[in-house]
């Protein structure tokens, strides 16, 4: 072989590599632009919830100085009037209403996805809101006096939300695992929750439900804002 001839072959096969390495550099980089989709929505809602979360805490702060300064105004008040029975009304409405912090024993509730999708529709292996809507129905109707999740205290006006991975609670937003605190007759709660037909379905899809009964279970007070639930009603004389 002539040596022209191997320098020909050299140069056509050094160019057949480095139009090789284009192609495969130029997929790298396609792969990388795609590669993002899933996992990439699922940090940037990760993100999303731990701002709103700051955001929440911090106008959780503020709500409650605000509370705190009423109850001074309000208790100067009742101590000028020396009003005991209008002092006594006005911290059991509060309790009624869930703006007060309470303890007592009760039950606490797990609930979770399923580890792991055994056919069928994904959305058969997650929690969703209105399974939560169910699982506070049952404690409600087996007597709760005051319930929580992720200790967002359930009041007559509280919104449970699906939001795609997401539910939101009292304006806030939580991903699972849910915990749901409720105080009342320990046993009644745990009897008619794992009787509950709620309690099946988890268990069909293999989905967590665990309830156990507790003492001394400690649910905080609804944490929004009061006065944005009422601003529009007005009392009727």
């Amino acid at each position: 072989m002539k040596k022209n001839d191997k320098s020909y072959i050299l140069a056509l096969l050094f160019l057949v590599f480095g139009i090789l390495l284009s192609v495969q550099f130029r997929s790298v980089l396609n792969s990388k632009k795609k590669k993002p989709s899933i996992a990439y929505q699922i940090e940037n809602l990760q993100n999303e919830i731990k701002t709103e979360k700051l955001k929440g805490s911090k106008l959780r702060e503020e709500i409650d100085q605000n509370i705190k300064k009423q109850d001074e105004y309000i208790k100067m008040f009742m101590e000028r009037k020396n009003d005991d029975e209008f002092a006594r009304e006005w911290e059991k409405a509060k309790l009624v209403a869930g703006l007060t912090d309470v303890v007592g024993n009760g039950v606490i509730v797990y609930l979770a996805d399923a580890p792991q999708q055994y056919g069928g529709k994904l959305e058969y292996y997650v929690v969703h809101d209105v399974e939560i809507m169910e699982v506070l129905n049952e404690l409600k109707k087996a007597g709760a006096q005051a319930i929580s999740v992720n200790n967002e205290r359930i009041i007559s006006t509280s919104e449970i939300i699906c939001l795609g991975p997401t539910v939101r609670i009292n304006r806030n937003r939580y991903p699972v695992p849910y915990e749901i605190k409720a105080i009342g007759d320990p046993k009644k709660l745990y009897e008619a929750l794992v009787n509950s037909p709620i309690a099946g379905e988890f268990q069909m899809f293999n989905k967590k439900f665990e309830v156990r009964m507790a003492k001394d279970i400690v649910i905080p007070k609804y944490g929004g804002d009061i006065d944005d639930l009422v601003s529009g009603l007005e009392v009727v004389e």
